[in-house]
C-alpha cells in the first residue's frame, strides 16, 4: 500500500473528510489531495509528523506500512 493509500485510510477509519484532516495537520486542503492521489511518495518529517498526530497513528506505519515490532532497527549496537 502506498503512502497516500495509508493516509485515506487512516483518514475514513477517522471518518474525517480531507478538510478536516488538512485543519487539523495545519496542511493545505491541496495539498492532502495530491498526497492521496500519489503526488506525494517521499513527504518532508514535518509533514508525515503533523499527519500522524492529526490521524493518531504511528508515523512509522503511516511512512512504511511497517509496525514497530516489524521494522528494521535504525542502528545496530555494537
Amino acid at each position: 500500500m502506498a503512502f497516500g493509500d495509508r493516509v485515506r485510510e487512516a483518514r475514513k477509519r477517522a471518518h474525517l473528510s480531507q478538510e478536516a484532516l488538512a485543519r487539523r495537520a495545519d496542511l493545505s486542503l491541496p495539498g492532502i489531495a495530491k498526497i492521496e492521489q500519489g503526488g506525494t511518495i517521499d513527504p518532508h518529517f514535518s509533514t508525515l509528523s503533523r499527519l500522524a498526530e492529526a490521524l493518531d497513528v504511528n508515523p512509522l506505519w503511516l511512512a512504511t506500512g511497517e509496525e514497530e515490532e516489524s521494522a528494521a532497527p535504525l542502528a545496530v549496537a555494537r
